[in-house]
């Protein structure tokens, strides 16, 4: 009797225990916090963004470029887009019926390159459909093989050709892709414009390289001569677009949330989760927004503290902690990788025009290596000189945090 006794005094104490623990967090939880600094500034951000017209936006355009062989690209990119908002106004719900056109694998490579050709005379981009995962992907895949024959066809052409008429092609190409990668506000569209004009130096640079040495600086674009601006390389519009779109989920989705379901308001709270999201979403940006010797030290930092490495149970604490294992779910490294795809691009300009300016000089041999050594033109992380690989002929540049092999300039 007495060890029942006791045994039935401890399971008391337990249980007066856990219901004061269960007081206390619920005392914790009591409310949730007001939208911080950061949800401020990037709901600015995001509503900062100009309407265009649906005739001058150069994405309504590329919605259209799969269409039929000598089909209207406009009409079909409209007519695209229209099913698009109708979709958006519907929650999304209903699916996104295909493309006309998206299903044919042979295209004819001369309409392509005039439906790119048309393309680079647009001056404006705004998306209708960004932060979507369903964003049609195909299209822009059509438009990079168009890219690619637009180049393909310049390296056909007789090298006596006009090094101006060159020069007038790489600076359509390279203007409109740092438009788009400037006015982007999704990580899909952002990363396509850095894909693209990598491309454009890689083969940009093929194409000049074919000219003699007294035409090879009148055949670059102006453009490889300035440098990238900090509202090209910024994150600012992508990652306020990410935040809003990870952010204003349909109530509908919520409640079907497992988490949601089981714990309610008790230890999730929304506001509070969405604060910290914020708060690490706009830190990724800022990442950027500084010198380029800065860069890559203040990323490993910011990784190091909000990276995607799984945090202690002991560091959830008892405020919210349902939003801080969420948030401790989804790591940041994928962001700061897209971000230094951006900032790369800036290495990649200067060694593409290195390799122009010397030769231009004719320099040949040892020469080039000397050039590479004396050269303004220097890493923009750490002013060393570009690497010279003279058994493959190449200049390369290390793409910094990207996760990718050198950048490479053949010489």
């Amino acid at each position: 009797m007495t060890n029942l006794k006791l045994l039935l005094k401890m399971v008391a104490s337990f249980l007066a225990l856990l219901l004061l623990l269960i007081a206390f967090v619920f005392f914790v939880n009591r409310e949730d916090k007001p939208p911080s600094e950061s949800v401020v500034k990037l709901q600015g951000i995001a509503k900062a963004t100009k309407p265009v017209g649906d005739r001058d936006n150069a994405y309504v355009y590329v919605m259209g470029f799969s269409a039929s062989d000598n089909a209207d690209v406009m009409s079909e990119g409209a007519a695209r887009v229209e099913q698009i908002r109708k979709s958006l106004e519907s929650s999304g719900a209903d699916a996104i019926a295909e493309m006309p056109g998206e299903g044919q694998l042979q295209r004819d490579p001369i309409q392509l390159i005039e439906r790119y050709e048309r393309l680079l005379e647009f001056k404006l981009w705004r998306e209708i459909w960004s932060g979507d995962a369903r964003s049609p992907n195909a299209v822009f895949d059509l438009v990079f093989e168009a890219q690619r024959q637009m180049y393909l066809k310049a390296l056909a052409l007789d090298v006596k050709g006009d090094a101006s008429d060159c020069k007038r092609m790489l600076e359509k190409d390279y203007r409109f892709w740092r438009m788009v990668l400037a006015e982007s506000v999704s990580a899909n569209v952002k990363m396509i414009a850095a894909r693209s004009i990598e491309l454009h130096f890689e083969m940009g640079n093929l194409v000049v390289r074919r000219f003699p040495p007294a035409l090879t600086m009148t055949a670059i674009p102006d453009g490889w001569r300035e440098p990238f601006s900090s509202r090209e390389r910024s994150l600012a519009k992508m990652m306020a677009n990410e935040w809003t779109f990870s952010d204003l989920r349909p109530d509908d989705e919520r409640s079907n949330n497992l988490v949601s379901m089981l714990f309610g308001s008790f230890l999730y709270q929304p506001q509070a989760t969405s604060n910290a999201n914020a708060d690490r979403m706009l830190r990724v940006a800022e990442l950027y927004d500084r010198d380029y010797a800065t860069i890559p030290q203040a990323a490993a930092t910011f990784l190091a503290s909000y990276g995607n490495e799984k945090k202690a149970a002991a560091d959830i604490g008892v405020y919210n902690p349902v939003g801080r294992i969420l948030l401790n779910m989804e790591g940041m490294d994928a962001y700061t990788a897209y971000g230094f795809r951006v900032v790369n691009l800036e290495g990649m300009r200067r060694v593409a025009l290195l390799a122009s300016q010397l030769r231009s000089s004719g320099a040949k041999g040892n020469d080039v290596a000397e050039g590479v050594r004396t050269s303004d033109l220097r890493d923009p992380y750490d002013d060393k000189e570009f690497a010279w690989d003279p058994e493959h002929s190449s200049l390369l540049f290390s793409r910094t945090l990207e996760g990718k092999p050198d950048f490479k300039i053949v010489y």
